[in-house]
């Protein structure tokens, strides 16, 4: 494994670098060995956004976290500081990816430890049981510009996706997406909402009444199908980053909001129930991966696991056809 990859417990296999990168470098007296548990307390980190989640997933206190994570800091000369939604972020740097590369190489070997997250709408496939060898984010992420560069930074392994987006030139050449399901998107409201008991509805019928959704331009594919009606709703933010962490909306949240669903997502949460009306547009799961991974024991067993969870939940009529 060292003669393929070099010391991965180092902060450098001197063999990737070329000259001009050598001489930035800290002289080797002066650099301290970076291992496994420091670049994992710096990375969950970053991908679960408090020091204490990441805790919580390595079994240790947050004082240890922070430590272990400054130390990791301090071999390559970064700082973290936090973005405007409040996400942990360090600026890029050539010889932390190689890093991070390799220790990546390292989970799959070992089949353990592994990061997996998923957007709200596409959490069910992961509630209740996380594939055996891989820990899971909070199962509630927004958006697909920053799980993709979680991705790309190799902090996170696997990300599945809703709402269908599809990737730049530059992602797609680089990330494998494997569709896994295709869903109707409906809108659902609480059991005690008016409009449940009216019968069929129109669009027409919802005009004016508040509307929970992710902001304007993070799922685009999705608003154009939707079209000019998403706009004559009384729009409420759904916000799940560590700026909001406390709640999931920008204020309180009335009684007779709607939510995007699916009749997939629709039969994990119960005190939601489906509005009779159809929206006309389907939301596809897709599991998403770094290509030159796809291969690896740990990624085929993930796709096939995944897999058989979309076809057992078309087999129980959830409004879902699999994906193969």
């Amino acid at each position: 494994y060292e003669i393929t990859y070099g010391d991965w417990s180092s902060d450098v296999c001197s063999s990737d670098l070329d000259r001009a990168r050598l001489t930035r470098m800290k002289p080797a007296a002066d650099r301290r060995m970076i291992g496994i548990e420091e670049l994992d307390a710096l990375d969950l980190t970053i991908w679960l956004g408090r020091g204490s989640d990441a805790a919580s997933h390595l079994g240790c206190n947050q004082s240890t976290i922070s430590r272990r994570s400054n130390q990791c800091l301090e071999v390559f000369d970064l700082r973290l500081h936090r973005d405007a939604e409040g996400w942990p972020r360090i600026r890029q740097h050539d010889l932390l990816q190689l890093e991070r590369q390799v220790h990546q190489l390292h989970r799959l070997r070992e089949g353990r430890h592994l990061r997996i997250d998923a957007s709200l709408l596409a959490a069910p496939l992961l509630q209740g049981a996380t594939p055996h060898g891989w820990i899971a984010g909070s199962l509630n992420q927004l958006g697909w510009q920053r799980p993709i560069r979680l991705l790309e930074e190799r902090i996170l392994d696997a990300w599945i996706t809703a709402m269908g987006q599809e990737l730049s030139e530059a992602s797609s050449s680089v990330l494998l997406c494997i569709p896994l399901l295709i869903t109707p998107l409906q809108l659902a409201c609480t059991a005690d909402h008016p409009l449940l008991h009216q019968g069929a509805l129109t669009l027409n019928d919802l005009v004016g009444l508040p509307r929970l959704a992710p902001r304007q331009g993070l799922y685009t594919r999705t608003e154009q199908l939707l079209g000019p009606w998403r706009e004559q709703h009384r729009p409420l933010t759904l916000d799940t980053s560590p700026r909001r962490r406390s709640g999931l909306v920008e204020g309180p949240m009335p009684n007779e909001v709607l939510q995007y669903a699916t009749r997939f997502s629709l039969a994990h949460q119960r005190r939601l129930q489906p509005l009779p009306l159809e929206l006309g547009v389907a939301t596809e799961l897709t599991l998403v991966m770094s290509r030159d991974i796809a291969d690896q024991a740990a990624m085929v067993q993930l796709v096939e696991t995944l897999q058989e969870r979309a076809q057992m939940a078309a087999l129980a009529d959830l409004g879902v056809q699999g994906r193969n």
